[in-house]
């Protein structure tokens, strides 16, 4: 996921949206949530194949059938099987949310493209921003969380599973399984410091819109060196 090329004279479009960047918006940065990342720090899937070998060894010690008899075998086979099977489910998901996911960071805007039945685009613009912070995992992957300013509300059945988990009542959009998280979040840090000047520059700034930074000048990212799991 690198940074988009610059700018030239002809319209530019974000991948899978149809309309072009409005004339002065610049495309700053796209990619896609990595099947790697998603599988490990959405759906977990070690955690899911811990939990199946766990049942199955456990079932193996302590079952009345005699081991290695027909009817022990079929059992231990049905129980496998199902194990495989939601590894398949959780795999064939993360592949999914992957291939059908894309985000952008513009000059003036979020953009993520998300949904795997139902494609949409959600356009969160630089003035809606509160918050915005940077989790990086002990793998290297990280995410970007971005807090709406209150009053602001994305629908969580809309943002699954590019949202925080646990926020239902106040969904917080995040960019997922970012495998340069660090170098996406600078990209937004200084996307929102030009706009922001840009807006002062011409009398339109809105005092609402507060990205946490540390100092003048410093990144307005606010960042976690590990995210914690199932964030």
């Amino acid at each position: 996921m690198n940074p988009a090329p610059q700018a030239s004279d002809a319209p530019r479009y974000i991948r899978g949206v149809p309309h072009a960047l409005p004339d002065g918006e610049h495309l700053l940065w796209e990619g896609a949530p990595s099947m790697r990342g998603v599988a490990t720090h959405v759906f977990h899937w070690r955690l899911v194949l811990a939990y199946f070998v766990g049942m199955l060894t456990l079932w193996a010690l302590t079952t009345e059938t005699p081991r290695g008899t027909e009817v022990w075998w079929s059992q231990a086979t049905l129980r496998l099987a199902l194990g495989v099977f939601v590894m398949l489910c959780v795999l064939g998901l993360s592949k999914a949310v992957a291939s059908t996911s894309w985000y952008a960071i513009t000059s003036r805007r979020v953009v993520m493209r998300v949904g795997m039945a139902f494609p949409m685009s959600i356009n969160i613009p630089f003035t809606l921003l509160h918050t915005a912070g940077l989790g990086v995992f002990r793998d290297g992957s990280g995410q970007v969380s971005l807090g709406l300013v209150p009053g602001q509300r994305l629908a969580y059945i809309a943002l699954w599973p590019h949202c925080l988990v646990w926020n239902i009542n106040h969904p917080t959009p995040v960019l997922r399984g970012l495998e340069q998280p660090e170098a996406v979040a600078r990209v937004l840090a200084t996307a929102v410091a030009d706009a922001a000047e840009a807006d002062a520059a011409s009398g339109m700034a809105d005092s609402t819109t507060r990205i946490e930074r540390g100092a003048p000048g410093r990144s307005a990212i606010r960042q976690t060196r590990t995210a914690p799991a199932g964030a």
